[in-house]
């Protein structure tokens, strides 16, 4: 390796947290030469590194090769930079190569000498299955400790930082540290009523945002923490180990007896089967089978691909099943913040950096203030030097004046407007874990929803079936009892399913359970108990006709259900091995995506109108299942061991499983709803195509006139021998379409067909899952057009979900995702506004949660959201603006050599200005959401222009007021006195500068105030108007008729 890739290089490629890390060691040269910059900086230097700690590394350290350092700077792909400690352990190290590592972000990174890089340390993932099966027998003492040393813990511990350290990172801020600076200067010119004021708003404020932080954290620590004691193989034997002590590669018992406990770590299953409730990773409380691992010894291992084998942490067990044994064996294979569960909390500990526009903003705006101020503090200095008062005096007036830059209650208002709009959503059942959020809400122009539960109902009704018989569809049949009582397609329904039975009470997948009691078929968990020369061994499950629903012999219709391979989302099919009782051969039965199970299928066995039918049905929103079966003649141990891809092979087809998927009662109005605001709504599952475009039609995200255009790819060899990618583009036609547009099929990309769709009206694209990521991989510019344009993604993974949403924000949408938890979290947590119908805690991770599980609550949020938004850019206009016109008059002042005295101060600051931005944020938000979008950004041109020109024309009232004054026969100069140069004596032209600058607040207050479309009108907000007529009648008392002891007050 190069110099450069020893101090340098990258970690975790291909991943989505790939790392550029570089290597640091001390340096006593630079320490020393940083030491001298902070003095001279009188420790400024000290709050600057604060804020980026990576630069305390650069001034203090020398760049070194990354096994020499002492410290490492990580950059993300989002180019945050994060400072993390080098460990070297010297003592009780196993392995050179795990005696050099640092920890980032919970997780482990190992140097690896053999590679010359840190590398992150991983569990048994990735590992052969024949490593995993060589570990059966347990591990020994001395390899527990070894690997103790090495992973840790088997704990998932939230720190929960101390309040003065909270405290410490809040106040560091850039707008507090400018509220210290202030509040410093005003003390020093014993400005304390203003001074305490400040002080007690930001206390106010940093306490509010401590107490959620914190709360939040105690809250998740309580949730995600659990310890629980467990029987373990160690030293060949078993003993009880509590679940902290575990290992990766222990092999771990859990007894049949057992119901209803935890898992504390990821384990593969090596024995018998169990039935999972995984709704703290998923959403849905439906119950999971996981199978014991058969693959062969050279294939990988991984927890993803091996889901149906895998047992999360944080999943419930429900039961424990074993035919030949009261435990089963299962191997721990990832401990800690490894785990999934560990996975989900550090994405809550450790979100992906959301960028609140608005706050860089007004960071930005404090740049301009700050320069405009330069010229404000150099005529500041001219005009007292002009008067010749003490340069100490100067001093403090010069500051004083970077005091007016920028608004001191800028933080508390700001709290204040997102505690009034999150109690507003509280209220309405929304529930909001980051206040910052809601105002994101107000931009968004793009809206992305799930659809089965979030668009549609959980329920899903089956309609009927279509059987097949001598390579033809039959008749549809809608009453199931009219089916063959030995027909295969009724074998589909009730042996082809992950239900099971827990208590006397039948658990599973809802679709599976609704085919279950339609066809009156039950579990016969004690018939072996007293058949048993009906099968071999005892079945996993047996199940049956309900006995008084058959006239037959109810033995002949006993089925056990021998091995199964659960439904995966990825797989799209479920496949079971059943025998009949008092029978040797057995079925293999396999349901799922008809587009999948087709491929299984001999071919002779399929209809010639397969696709016309199947097409029929989806076209009309319909949910398609396709079943398939052969009968094997092997014994029961061959069945056991037969592979998939054996199994899975020439099937026989049987039938059309149809069902009905309605719509939730308020998905078509909420969508109108959208839609009449300009907003773009965008669907994207795991459904169908042709299903999710006809819901999509029926909700009306498509309408009626509108065309849709299916994109499709393959790769093939180009010329210079490099893959390429050929696209083609198809009209879907669906009842009800017009016909507007001809495209032609097998359209290569070179026939620029994206431009001759535009031209013949509108439309949408819909893209499957599987095309969406080549193109990904292979053509950049063509999958920002199709996202541009595209309306309906289907089979869609949890990852390409994620992907769409992100494409989305680089073309500089704002964009919302609604879902109902389930494999939503990682788009709900990147979109700009997530919101879970689910309160799982896969959950947690999404700033907003709705009860209610419908999308009721999306125009709720947009509404808030852009009242929140729109009080927001107006409060801070009104600050601005409060601080600016106030500088303006005192700047005037200076010229004559006077300047404002603290009653007219306090009179300005606390009685004028301190209530009217406090309850700014109570008005209530407008309750019809416009096409028009709210600005977004407070550096647009629009409100730039509204707060300059405001200030400009009522300084040049102000000037004409001056010069009106002093042109009074009856105006007297004011004197100045250098020894009275902060306590100056009454003067003509303050009182007449004044007079008029106390009616601009009253003005700013007014104007400032956003109104309809966004918020509701200024007078609805009893408590807002009631501030600005009482404000207005104390001016116009001191205007007008000022008593004396105002005036002396006034000075």
């Amino acid at each position: 390796m190069t110099r450069d890739e020893l101090i340098c290089g990258r970690i975790n490629i291909g991943e989505e947290d790939e790392l550029i890390i570089e290597g640091y060691m001390p340096s006593h040269i630079r320490t020393i030469f940083f030491l001298i910059l902070i003095i001279i900086s009188c420790g400024t230097l000290l709050i600057v590194i604060s804020w980026k700690p990576s630069l305390r590394i650069r001034l203090t350290h020398s760049r070194c090769s990354l096994d020499q350092s002492n410290s490492v700077i990580l950059k993300d792909i989002f180019g945050e930079e994060y400072v993390e400690k080098v460990e070297k352990m010297i003592q009780g190290c196993n392995s050179a190569a795990n005696c050099i590592h640092f920890y980032h972000k919970k997780i482990k990174y190992i140097w690896r000498m053999e590679i010359n890089q840190f590398v992150k340390l991983k569990g048994l993932e990735s590992s052969k299955c024949g490593v995993i099966y060589s570990m059966i027998e347990g591990l020994n003492t001395n390899e527990v400790f070894l690997r103790t040393q090495l992973y840790g813990l088997n704990s998932i511990l939230v720190e929960i930082k101390p309040i003065f350290k909270l405290i410490i990172e809040e106040i560091s801020g850039p707008f507090y540290i400018y509220q210290m600076f202030i509040f410093t200067i005003w003390m020093i010119q014993l400005y304390y009523q203003f001074s305490v004021c400040v002080l007690l708003l930001s206390i106010f404020s940093v306490t509010l945002h401590v107490w959620q932080t914190r709360k939040q954290s105690l809250a998740l620590k309580k949730k995600v923490h659990s310890e629980s004691e467990i029987t373990v193989i160690r030293d060949g034997s078993s003993v009880k180990r509590m679940s902290k002590e575990l290992v990766p590669g222990d092999v771990i018992l859990l007894s049949t007896s057992s119901k209803c406990f935890t898992m504390e770590c990821d384990v593969v299953l090596m024995s018998g089967n169990c039935i999972m409730d995984e709704s703290m990773l998923t959403g849905e409380s439906v119950p999971i089978s996981k199978v014991s691992l058969t693959d062969d010894l050279s294939s990988l291992y991984s927890p993803m691909t091996h889901k149906i084998n895998t047992l999360f942490c944080g999943t419930k067990v429900l039961s424990v099943q074993s035919s030949d044994s009261h435990y089963v064996k299962a191997i721990v294979v990832r401990t800690g913040f490894f785990t999934t569960k560990g996975e989900l909390v550090r994405s809550i500990l450790f979100p992906k950096p959301v960028n609140f526009k608005l706050k860089n903003d007004l960071l930005k705006c404090m740049t301009i203030f700050f320069c405009l101020g330069i010229p404000c503090m150099a005529y500041t200095t001219y005009c007292f030097l002009q008067y010749g008062a003490r340069i100490g005096d100067i001093a403090i007036i010069v500051l004083d004046v970077a005091t007016f830059l920028v608004p001191p209650l800028l933080p508390a208002v700001m709290t204040s407007i997102n505690a009034h709009s999150q109690r507003r959503l509280s209220s309405k059942g929304v529930f909001c874990l980051n206040s910052n959020a809601i105002s994101s809400c107000g931009g968004i122009d793009v809206m992305c929803f799930d659809k089965t539960g979030t668009l549609t109902e959980d329920s899903i009704n089956l309609l009927g079936v279509i059987p097949v018989n001598d390579k033809s569809f039959t008749p549809p049949v809608r009453n199931i009892s009219q089916l063959d009582i030995d027909s295969k397609i009724l074998l589909s329904l009730g042996a082809c399913h992950s239900l099971s039975e827990h208590e006397g009470k039948v658990d599973g997948d809802g679709l599976d359970l609704n085919l279950f009691d339609t066809i009156k078929w039950e579990f016969k968990s004690d018939y072996y108990s007293y058949n048993n020369t009906a099968f071999e061994k005892n079945p996993e499950r047996i199940v049956g006709p309900i006995v008084e629903c058959v006239d037959t012999s109810p033995d002949l219709l006993v089925y056990g259900i021998v091995k199964q391979f659960p439904f995966e989302s990825l797989l799209q099919r479920l496949l079971v091995i059943v025998k009949q009782a008092f029978t040797d051969h057995y079925v293999v039965i396999v349901k799922g995506a008809p587009e999948l199970i087709a491929s299984f299928c001999n071919q002779t066995s399929l209809p010639e109108d397969y696709s016309i039918v199947l097409e029929s049905y989806t076209r009309d929103g319909l949910r398609v299942l396709a079943t398939a079966s052969k009968e094997i003649d092997v014994n029961l141990e061959t069945a056991l061991t037969l592979s998939r891809d054996e199994l899975e092979s020439d099937l026989n087809f049987d039938g059309f499983l149809v069902f009905q998927n309605p719509l939730k009662s308020n998905t078509i109005s909420v969508l109108k709803t959208i839609k009449n605001a300009n907003i773009r709504s965008i669907m994207i599952t795991g459904d169908n195509l042709l299903t999710s475009i006809s819901v999509g039609r029926e909700c009306g995200l498509i309408d009626e006139c509108d065309s849709v255009v299916k994109v499709d790819v393959e790769l093939y060899e180009s010329p210079n021998l490099n893959q390429a990618l050929r696209v083609f583009y198809s009209y879907i036609k669906l009842p009800g379409f017009s016909e507007k547009i001809n495209l032609k099929t097998n359209g290569g990309l070179e026939e620029t067909l994206l431009p001759n769709i535009t031209q013949n009206g509108r439309y949408h694209m819909a893209i499957e899952g599987k095309v969406f990521d080549l193109i990904r991989q292979n053509d950049l510019k063509l999958l920002n057009q199709i996202v541009h344009k595209g309306t309906i993604f289907s089979r869609m993974t949890p990852n390409l979900k994620l992907q769409v949403i992100e494409i989305l924000q680089k073309q500089g949408h704002q964009v919302g995702m609604c879902g109902d938890g389930a494999n939503d979290c990682g788009a709900l947590r990147t979109a700009n506004a997530g919101i879970s119908l689910s309160v799982a805690e896969a959950s947690v991770a999404s700033p907003f949660t709705y009860k209610q599980k419908d999308i009721s609550c999306v125009p709720m949020l947009i509404s808030e959201g852009r009242a929140t938004l729109s009080a927001t850019i107006g409060a801070f206009k009104y600050q601005v603006c409060y601080c600016f016109v106030l500088l303006g008059a005192v700047l005037l002042l200076f010229w004559e050599g006077n300047k404002p005295s603290d009653g007219t101060y306090v009179f300005v600051d606390i009685i004028l200005n301190i209530l009217p931005p406090v309850v700014f944020g109570t008005t209530k938000s407008y309750p019809i959401i416009v096409k028009q979008l709210p600005t977004r950004t407070i550096l647009s041109f629009l409100p730039q222009f509204s707060m300059y020109s405001f200030i400009i024309f009522q300084v040049i009232i102000y000037l004409g007021v001056k010069y009106l004054t002093v042109s009074q026969i009856w105006y007297e100069p004011f004197k100045f006195e250098i020894s009275r140069t902060h306590t100056s004596e009454a003067s003509q032209i303050s009182l007449a500068i004044f007079s008029v600058n106390m009616i601009s607040y009253i003005i700013s207050a007014i104007i400032f105030s956003p109104g309809p479309p966004y918020r509701s009108d200024i007078f609805t907000n009893k408590w807002y108007l009631v501030v600005v007529l009482i404000n207005f009648a104390l001016v116009s008392c001191v205007v007008l008729y000022p008593p004396n002891f105002v005036l002396t007050f006034l000075n």
